[in-house]
C-alpha cells in the first residue's frame, strides 16, 4: 500500500518537502492511535515493536517520548519550580496523559 504518490507531489522541492512533512505528521497520529488500540487489545510492546520493525524498547521509548516532551515543555514554561511544585506538575501531566488515552477509546 502506498500512502503518497510521489508523482503527485508539488514540482517545487520545498513545496514537496512541506507536503511530505504534513503527511508524516498525519501518519504519526494514525500510528499513535493504532498503537493505543493495539495496547488496549492486549498487544505487548514486543508485538508492537515487531509490527513497526523496531525493538520493544524502541517502540516504548518512541511512544513514551510524547509524554516526556509535554512534561519538559510545561516545566520550561513554568520557570523555576520548587520540588513540590515540580512534583505537582508531573502528577498533573500524568493525569492529562491518562485522560487523553481514555478519550482515544
Amino acid at each position: 500500500m502506498s500512502v503518497i504518490d510521489s508523482t503527485a507531489l508539488p514540482g517545487a522541492p520545498l513545496d514537496a518537502l512541506r507536503e511530505i512533512a504534513r503527511t508524516e505528521a498525519e501518519l504519526d497520529g494514525i500510528r499513535r492511535h493504532q498503537v493505543a488500540e493495539a495496547r488496549r487489545a492486549g498487544a505487548t510492546w514486543d508485538q508492537i515493536g515487531e509490527a513497526l520493525g523496531m525493538s520493544r524498547q524502541g517502540a516504548w521509548e518512541y511512544f513514551a517520548k510524547r509524554a516526556q516532551d509535554r512534561l519538559a515543555e510545561s516545566a520550561a514554561a513554568k520557570g523555576d519550580l520548587s520540588e513540590d511544585e515540580a512534583m505537582q506538575l508531573a502528577v498533573e501531566e500524568v493525569r492529562a496523559v491518562r485522560r487523553e488515552r481514555r478519550s482515544d477509546r
